[in-house]
Formats: structure tokens, sequence, C-alpha cells
């Protein structure tokens, strides 16, 4: 009886491993099959968003070669550029008439991307400033780049896409030595913000810590309280 059970408990070893790693490999299939979804998704949205910046170009386009807009590639993110001189006067914030119509053509395309956000940027020259309004570049470029978020805003762009920044004058293009190169860093750039939905794992991350627009992420629900040995109900803290 004791030689039987024996060959018994020896004979299920091998299954027992056997079934652990049928299940070790059911889950990794499984991984691998979420990992393919995964990167099939992120090539269909970087293909999306090519074709999205593609056709931003064309709108963009006769202002391009109208010498009023640059569009080019920044540390990884596409940027508008506008020169300040177009904009605004020297020393001012304000938008010159031109710089309103430029600023409100931009605004009307750029306010149909809904699937990304923009962030206005405004850049001084190293020519100091202190008046009264701006006592720094830094006063100067944050007024400037408020100014056209307000403008785009009134001209279309939806409010909480948009966002607006300054680097003074310590972002240049050109060599401040020169009055060319002065003209080139006085200026406006508006970034198109990248979308962090191309990175690995973003899914997944997104899942355990994403916030989801407009609604609160519900809590688990709460232990009941056990009755009290003498009937009286108990309040449950907040």
């Amino acid at each position: 009886m004791v030689l039987f059970s024996g060959m018994v408990l020896v004979g299920c070893v091998p299954a027992a491993k056997y079934n652990q790693l049928e299940v070790q490999y059911e889950e990794q299939l499984s991984a691998n099959e979420r990992l393919k979804m995964e990167i099939r998704k992120r090539d269909q949205r970087i293909r999306d968003r090519m074709a999205a910046f593609q056709e931003l170009l064309q709108e963009l386009r006769p202002l391009v070669e109208s010498g009023v807009l640059q569009i080019e590639v920044v540390e990884g993110r596409p940027v508008i550029g506008i020169t300040a001189d177009i904009l605004f006067a020297a020393g001012s914030a304000e938008l010159s008439e031109k710089g309103l119509d430029t600023i409100q053509q931009v605004a009307r395309v750029l306010g149909k991307r809904t699937e990304r956000n923009f962030q206005v940027e405004g850049h001084t020259d190293s020519s100091p400033i202190a008046t009264e309004q701006y006592p720094s570049n830094w006063h100067l470029g944050s007024a400037r780049a408020i100014n056209v978020v307000e403008t785009m805003i009134s001209g279309g762009m939806p409010a909480d896409r948009i966002s607006a920044a300054t680097f003074a004058e310590f972002k240049p293009v050109g060599s401040n030595e020169s009055s060319k190169g002065q003209s080139r860093n006085r200026r406006i750039e508006i970034v198109l913000l990248p979308d962090l939905s191309d990175l690995p794992g973003y899914d997944e991350l997104m899942e355990k810590h994403g916030r989801q627009k407009g609604r609160k992420k519900k809590g688990p629900h709460p232990t009941p309280l056990p009755p009290r040995p003498d009937g009286a109900k108990i309040k449950r803290p907040n």
C-alpha cells in the first residue's frame, strides 16, 4: 500500500510541472498578443498624426511662402515661428493690426486640431528693458505670449488646449551681437506639444494612474460597518 501511494505521488510530479508550464505558456501568449495590439495601435496613431501634420503644413503654406511663418522641428517638437517684429512694436506687447490678422489666421487653422495641445512661447533679444510696465524681458516675453493666447482663443482656439510661456532672452536662435540676429531672437513660437500616448506601456500606465477628463475615478465600495452591540446606529466617518 505504501509502495503504491509512493508511485502515485511520483507520477503526479511531471503532470503538475506540465500544467504549470502550460499555464506559463498561455500567459506568455496572452502577453505577446497584448504587446502586438499595443504596437499596432501606436503605429496607427503615428500614421494619423503624420497625416494631420502634413494637412496642417498645407493649410499654413500661404503664410509660410509669404515669409510670415516658419515651421520647423525643434527638440523633437513641431514649432510654428513668427518674428515678433511682424506682431509687435519695439518694447510693446500690443499686437499690431498685421499681427492681429496673422494670429487670427493661425488660430482658425490650429483650432480645428482637436487632437493636439499648444504652447505659445514669447522670446526676446538680450537688450535690457526696465519700464514701469515691463521691468524685464521676462515680463515683456510673457505679456506677448499671453496676448497671443488671448487673441487665438477669441479666434476660435479652445482655451483648454493652449497655454502661455516665456524664455525671455535665454533661448536665442541668432547672435545678439548683430541687428539681424536680434531680430530673429525676437519671436513668438507656437509649439505643438508631444502626445505621450506613443510611449511603450502608455495604455497600462493610464489604466493605473490616468485621469479621465470630466470624470472622477471611482474608489472601492466602502466596507459595511458591523452593528453595535447595543443596537444603536454607527455614524460613518466622512
